[in-house]
């Protein structure tokens, strides 16, 4: 039997790939993982580093949390534990311990539930379609009785832009700070996460190419957990995906082949909505997470890998150490993540909730403990290598834009009745040009800007822009009307 790979033997693997790519990238292709896995093994080995990294292990290194370094640098957890070594097992190559083996017992399990449901799944999506198909006018007309028009501002935003990329955004991406690119729109009020996913792919020039999630802002997310396992995992299948969720049930309705993607994503966010995906269901949520806390009714808690590396001095040759055992549902989600892997996270919200409903608008009473609305705000991640941000945020009137003269009373009482009568998002203001994908987030749009724009070597700026091009994008102006 061939002997599996520990933990450090992998990561030793994706340097060597590393070494001979010299490449993020094709390391990622080349191990097929994803790219900013690849980044964090290799700043976990001491092997890749940047400014930002190094200004983060410092901080990490003085005993902060990373909750603590994210407050002080203004930026969200996510993003500062992206540039940090792994603190947690990594899932594709784990030393196995009895835990592990029983987490990976689990979702072997969970897999093979998930594929029992496979006959139960085709008969609902060919009830949806037929639902859809023959009552569609139906549906429409009684759903719009109660449907109102909901204002959304979403905003594109990159901690990390400097001087010269904000000029670039403002002088050439038709940004008015520089600073972000925004979308305002209206959208029905029953309109799931799911559907505005699609719409927010079509108002920011993405093709539908990568992962995405949605989430609280870390402030939010610790507020209405506590911290804590028995916080999140009761809160599974209200507010939060279950453990298992994976990319079959969130790509439920990706059925993408070809053609116009635009007339594609159009019928993804045009009601009426529906969502097809089984581990949503209320049920089946909470039976997978009641499994997984069955699996581990005493465990060990293990020491987060920073403290591990730098004990082993990044020689990977000890055991870690055990600090205590404890069942899985009195564990911090800090002390989880140190001792078991859930791969899709704790933090994903579930997409078959209605946005309306989740976010309060600036002075309503926001709730917790899963009554709605739980927050002013969410966040929308897009491509985990690229790493965009979208804040949503629920307004409740548009009287700042008719204000600002940016659209007129005429505008946004058709933009009202379309909604209303067509069930489907409208964009009523944007600032701010198409992004494309694969371009290095929001700073790397603003180089890419810089290089087709100021570019002396002209040849160069040209293929720059037919790459761009290959991937949708182009700089023509278009009306608020025709982006969604």
């Amino acid at each position: 039997m061939k002997k599996q790979n520990t933990t450090f033997e992998f990561m030793q693997q994706v340097w060597s790939s590393y070494q001979k790519t010299n490449s993020l990238q094709e390391t990622a292709k080349e191990m097929g993982m994803a790219y900013a896995k690849v980044r964090k093994i290799l700043i976990t080995l001491g092997k890749y580093e940047t400014d930002f990294s190094i200004m983060v292990a410092k901080e990490r290194q003085t005993g902060k949390s990373i909750k603590e370094i994210a407050t002080e640098l203004g930026m969200t957890t996510n993003r500062v534990n992206a540039y940090l070594p792994y603190e947690k097992t990594i899932y594709d190559a784990p030393e196995q311990t009895i835990d592990a083996k029983k987490s990976k017992d689990y979702r072997k399990r969970n897999k093979v539930a998930q594929e029992k449901f496979v006959k139960t799944r085709i008969i609902k999506a060919a009830k949806i379609a037929h639902q859809k198909e023959t009552n569609v006018k139906m549906i429409m007309k009684e759903e719009s009785k109660g449907i109102t028009a909901v204002h959304l501002h979403l905003e594109l935003k990159s901690e990390f832009l400097n001087d010269t990329q904000k000029r670039m955004l403002k002088r050439y991406g038709e940004s008015s700070t520089g600073e972000f690119i925004s979308r305002d729109i209206l959208i029905p009020s029953d309109m799931p996460l799911h559907n505005l996913h699609y719409a927010i792919q079509r108002l920011f020039g993405w093709q539908n190419s990568h992962l995405r999630r949605f989430h609280l802002s870390d402030e939010v997310y610790q507020k209405v957990t506590s911290g804590t396992v028995k916080g999140w995992a009761d809160l599974v299948g209200v507010l939060f995906q279950a453990p298992s969720e994976g990319e079959e049930d969130i790509f439920w309705d990706d059925d993408y082949r070809s053609g116009s993607i635009k007339a594609w994503l159009k019928k993804k966010y045009t009601g009426p909505y529906f969502y097809g995906g089984d581990m949503e269901d209320i049920e089946e949520a909470r039976e997978d997470i009641k499994s997984l806390l069955n699996q581990y009714p005493m465990m060990d808690v293990r020491e987060p890998f920073h403290a591990y590396y730098e004990r082993t001095e990044g020689k990977g040759v000890d055991s870690y150490r055990i600090l205590r055992k404890a069942p899985l549902i009195d564990l911090t989600l800090e002390e989880m993540n140190a001792s078991i892997m859930i791969e899709n996270g704790t933090e994903n919200l579930l997409e078959r909730l209605e946005i309306a409903k989740v976010l309060a608008v600036e002075n309503e009473e926001v709730r917790e403990n899963g009554v709605f609305p739980i927050a002013r705000e969410l966040i929308y991640n897009y491509d985990f290598g690229d790493n965009w941000e979208v804040s949503i945020i629920k307004r409740s009137d548009c009287n700042e834009l008719l204000e600002n003269g940016d659209i007129s009373k005429e505008e946004l009482e058709y933009a009202e009745s379309t909604v209303i009568n067509k069930h489907i998002p409208v964009c009523i203001y944007k600032d701010g040009v198409n992004v494309l994908d694969d371009v290095g987030g929001l700073g790397g749009f603003a180089d890419f800007l810089e290089r087709i724009y100021e570019n002396e070597d002209k040849q160069e700026a040209s293929e720059h822009r037919g790459w761009a091009q290959s991937l949708g994008w182009n700089a023509r102006k278009v009306s608020n009307k025709m982006i969604l």
